[in-house]
């Protein structure tokens, strides 16, 4: 057989084996958000709700997938769909932390591309109390759950609210209040001081870097006839890197 002809078959088989075995999966998945947050709500010291975080990854862009596959660090069961359902996979996280996500596509012969991608779930507590004369502590723990990276820091925002005592006629008193951030061991980590006149409020906000241990968030005034309202917003924060 002349040369010229081997190579011509050599090369022919190798174009026709190239379309018999195909291309290997290409994934392009995105996530609908990477930073987001579970929510509490508290009112009057009662935990009245409590908000997961949601987070939709997009297959669509991918090509030659059967399946999807999706592994999450906090020890779930791989999660799996099929191409034929659509493009899109929904997780969602009830603890705050750093979750580590491999999605990944499969062809039909099995063959697999991945992708890794980093959640970071913050925890919000939002909380209020109305015309209280013994305002309750507020307990969280900034820990996370299922491991990972600790939290960054945590930020309080906190607003005591003196309404007047008699509509339009006075007859409350200004209070004198002090904030604390309290440590498991019973021991201030901070705290603040302010006056709330009758019909008026007070704020405290601050950072606070602690996040390895649990806290608690207490309002202390001298007891008398005014009721005071309390909000706090208490956000354990997980930042991205810059």
């Amino acid at each position: 057989m002349h040369r010229p002809l081997v190579m011509v078959l050599v090369l022919l088989a190798a174009s026709l084996a190239g379309c018999v075995s195909g291309e290997p999966p290409v994934l392009e998945v995105t996530a609908s958000e990477t930073d987001t947050a579970v929510v509490e709500t508290y009112q009057n010291g009662v935990l009245v709700e409590r908000t997961g975080a949601t987070v939709s990854l997009d297959f669509s862009g991918s090509t030659s997938a059967v399946t999807y596959a999706v592994a999450v660090s906090d020890g779930r069961a791989t999660i799996e769909a099929s191409a034929d359902e659509g493009g899109m996979l929904n997780l969602t996280f009830d603890e705050h932390g750093v979750y580590n996500i491999t999605a990944t596509a499969v062809d039909a012969k099995g063959r697999e591309a991945s992708k890794n991608l980093v959640v970071r779930v913050n925890l919000r507590i939002e909380w209020s109390e109305e015309a209280t004369q013994d305002p309750a502590s507020l307990s969280f723990d900034p820990l996370p759950m299922h491991g990972g990276p600790m939290a960054d820091y945590i930020t309080i925002e906190s607003v005591v609210s003196n309404p007047e005592l008699i509509e339009n006629l006075g007859g409350g008193r200004e209070v004198d209040i002090t904030w604390q951030l309290i440590d498991p061991l019973g021991g201030a980590c901070q705290q603040h001081t302010d006056v709330v006149h009758e019909g008026s409020s007070a704020a405290w906000n601050t950072l606070h870097f602690n996040t390895y241990e649990a806290h608690e968030l207490a309002v202390q005034y001298d007891e008398g006839q005014d009721e005071l309202d309390v909000l706090h917003t208490v956000i354990v924060v997980y930042e991205a890197p810059a």
